[in-house]
């Protein structure tokens, strides 16, 4: 189940941090982010300090894992990091029916989990976690955009904070053969481009690469759309196929 401590209102605070993950690990954290334990705790300090000298944030996690969410994304630039923060804060207020209070126990979250839409795989990408989306298995007769924002936010949610994740990013795979116009007729264009400007600005998460397969032009259609609303870096990390 996930709640608002879980998504950084609250919840956990300062613990030890020690880092325990293989070398393999520890030698990209090193290399791509600059990441290592001097650089680790002088930036969580600073982000703590930071945190707790900031007027509008009353309520925010100040555990390690939570704070390497942001500080790994943007490799240990500790400015960068408070922006980010910022921004994931905000946009739970500004869009609460996107990202407040998300649990798997929701009958709606039940049923489009189980239905197979969005599946995080066991098999990794030279260390990346996969993740799965299958538009034919997401109901645009049924379900809103809301909806399919909800389980988005739910699934990634549970996986930020794992240390494998944050370090070697996210592999993305998107079936879209049962893409059609229903799931287009779900999208205002306000919110695809508010969408696309909180996945690019405000998640926590190394977006190494995105795929699309079995692209109808249902699909295209979509994607010729909303690909020039994402920074250059995330479109050269588009692939069609």
């Amino acid at each position: 189940m996930e709640n608002d401590s879980k998504m950084g209102l609250g919840g956990k605070q300062e613990t030890e941090y020690t880092f325990q993950l293989p070398e393999r690990e520890k030698k990209i954290a090193l290399e791509e982010l600059r990441e290592d334990d001097s650089m680790r705790e002088q930036s969580l300090d600073q982000l703590r300090e930071w945190i707790s000298k900031h007027p509008n944030i009353k309520r925010c996690r100040t555990d390690a894992q939570f704070l390497l969410r942001f500080l790994r994304t943007k490799k240990f630039s500790v400015p960068l990091a408070c922006e980010m923060i910022e921004r994931y804060l905000t946009i739970r207020q500004l869009y609460p029916q996107w990202f407040r209070n998300l649990d798997c126990e929701d009958p709606h979250m039940s049923e489009i989990i189980n239905s197979g839409y969005l599946v995080p795989l066991l098999e990794r990408d030279n260390g990346r976690m996969v993740l799965f989306s299958c538009a034919a298995n997401f109901d645009p007769h049924k379900f809103t955009s809301a909806h399919m924002i909800r389980v988005h936010s739910l699934v990634t949610e549970s996986l930020m904070d794992d240390e494998m994740n944050q370090i070697n990013g996210y592999t993305y795979v998107n079936d879209e053969a049962g893409f059609s116009m229903a799931h287009i007729s779900l999208w205002g264009i306000s919110d695809l481009r508010n969408i696309v400007r909180c996945i690019q600005n405000t998640t926590p998460m190394r977006h190494k690469g995105n795929h699309f397969l079995n692209m109808n032009p249902s699909a295209a259609k979509l994607f010729e759309y909303s690909s020039p609303l994402l920074n250059e870096k995330l479109r050269n990390r588009l692939h069609v196929s």
